[in-house]
């Protein structure tokens, strides 16, 4: 699971060139020298990615995984993800112009991309019914920015090795940011947050918890959405564990799936410790056909045997999730699930009252106010955020989002397994179905955490979407390939 040194070269220079360049444009007080240099950069940094086009989708997707432009926000300076997405996009163009480099056929691509523009399109007719405005227009935008990216993705990686190195990418990126939370916990040292890439969330977690816990929320400064982030990542390990023939890097993969887990842990979030489990049983039960059944129930028996023996607070952690069960009688003393349950069902109510456009992508938080009044079970005055994507889809967007959206998932999903049937009866491609399945479960997991979660850094959900997109037409198109080169008159 390395990059090649050659590659990870071109990630380190792009990435301090499009930092550089960010601080050229954000300083006013820069001089005409520096401005040159910015430009120089930018230029050799567009040579670099007509020559490699994956380097440029390999340096996007460093940026956004570790929230460079926040961190360059937080200290005055501008971001760097949509000057890295028109350099890229336009350096796309030109190579498509001089070599060719857009996929010709997408037919088993298309119906994905037919949602997806029409699960654009529910947001821009939900404009209509927003109360507010600017938030709407702001979350059109972003979704714009977003198919961008996705596109971006797609059409650098016109290869499967550039493909499997972007996977790569994604996950040795997450790995390092997890490892700066390893040393926070280690050391006991919280406030060293190492420039932002690995913040660190104070909040009331457990009863008589009146020092607050320690959260670990990496660039994202969220605890929740950082271990959605991580549950979605860890498929990507997990199926590499099992089916890299190279024992060290089985043993590097091994590494990383524990320093991820360890993370996932310390962010307490119940929501993904709940899409963990489900990872994990479609890993074990579902894509893990050849796995030994004896050593399966073995690792389940030792998980359970080994529970009561964590810490305390994460067993307690663990057992809060009794209040979900039917037996559980903790419901209404919990509260941070009864003020999810005041937005769930007040999404639900926002539904009712506008079934077809709900009430404007990006306007939950203007509404929930009226619809919490009436439902009555928090009092807390303020905007809250939906904490659930299937609620805040339906509210906002109406039966219109819902329908688009799930639309594009389940073409998603279907596209991979298409996919991944295509090639089972290919050896020259059967080494590739691991990575198809991880994918397929990636998005499962971080949809599971979404099941209590809004779409506050959803970009990350794109990529791994850009990922899988690119997946299915590379499939086809090699699978075409080969099917070429079999036939009678090809061989003759």
């Amino acid at each position: 699971m390395n990059l090649k040194l050659n590659d990870a070269w071109f990630l380190l220079i792009g990435v301090v060139l499009a930092g550089l360049a960010a601080v050229a444009i954000g300083n006013p007080d820069a001089n005409i020298a520096l401005y040159g240099v910015a430009g120089v950069m930018g230029f050799v940094l567009l040579l670099a990615i007509i020559l490699k086009p994956s380097f440029g989708a390999n340096i996007l997707i460093f940026a956004i995984f570790t929230n460079f432009s926040r961190q360059l926000a937080d200290i005055g300076l501008p971001g760097v993800v949509i000057p890295l997405v028109l350099t890229v996009s336009v350096a796309i163009l030109i190579r498509n112009y001089y070599a060719g480099q857009l996929p010709a056929d997408r037919k088993k691509t298309f119906a994905i991309e037919a949602f997806l523009i029409l699960y654009f399109l529910a947001m821009v007719v939900s404009y209509l019914a927003a109360t507010n405005k600017e938030q709407a227009i702001f979350k059109i935008m972003e979704m714009v920015k977003n198919i961008i990216i996705v596109y971006t993705i797609f059409f650098s990686l016109r290869d499967i090795f550039a493909w499997k190195q972007a996977i790569r990418v994604v996950v040795i990126t997450t790995t390092l940011l997890c490892l700066l939370g390893t040393y926070q916990l280690v050391t006991g040292n919280y406030a060293q947050d190492f420039f932002g890439f690995a913040r660190v969330s104070t909040q009331g977690v457990f009863d008589n918890d009146s020092g607050g816990t320690s959260r670990l929320a990496g660039p994202v400064n969220d605890p929740n959405m950082w271990a959605q982030i991580i549950v979605a990542v860890i498929p990507l390990v997990l199926f590499q564990i099992v089916n890299e023939p190279d024992f060290k890097l089985k043993v590097l993969g091994a590494g990383a799936l524990g320093i991820l887990s360890l993370v996932l842990l310390n962010t307490y979030s119940r929501g993904s410790y709940v899409a963990l489990t489900v990872v994990i049983i479609l890993v074990l039960f579902v894509y893990g056909k050849k796995y030994n059944p004896v050593l399966i129930f073995l690792g389940l028996g030792l998980f359970v045997v080994m529970l009561p023996l964590l810490p305390a607070k994460f067993a307690d952690r663990f057992d809060s999730l009794k209040i979900f069960t039917p037996g559980g009688t903790e419901f209404n003393e919990d509260g941070s699930v009864q003020g999810r349950l005041s937005v769930m069902l007040s999404g639900i109510a926002m539904f009712a009252d506008h079934p077809l456009l709900g009430v404007g992508v990006g306007n939950f938080q203007t509404n929930y106010q009226d619809y919490s009044g009436k439902i009555g079970i928090e009092f807390e005055y303020g905007e809250r955020d939906p904490h659930s994507l299937v609620t805040q889809i339906l509210a906002e967007t109406g039966i219109f989002g819902m329908i688009t959206f799930m639309g594009m998932i389940i073409s998603l999903l279907s596209g991979l397994a298409k996919a991944l049937r295509s090639i089972s009866d290919l050896p020259a491609y059967r080494s590739n179905a691991p990575w198809l399945m991880s994918l397929q479960v990636s998005i499962i997991g971080y949809l599971v955490a979404a099941l209590f979660l809004h779409d506050a850094y959803i970009r990350y959900f794109w990529i791994i979407a850009a990922l899988s997109i690119t997946a299915v037409q590379l499939m086809d198109e090699h699978v075409n390939s080969y099917a070429s080169s079999t036939m009678p008159e090809f061989s003759h």
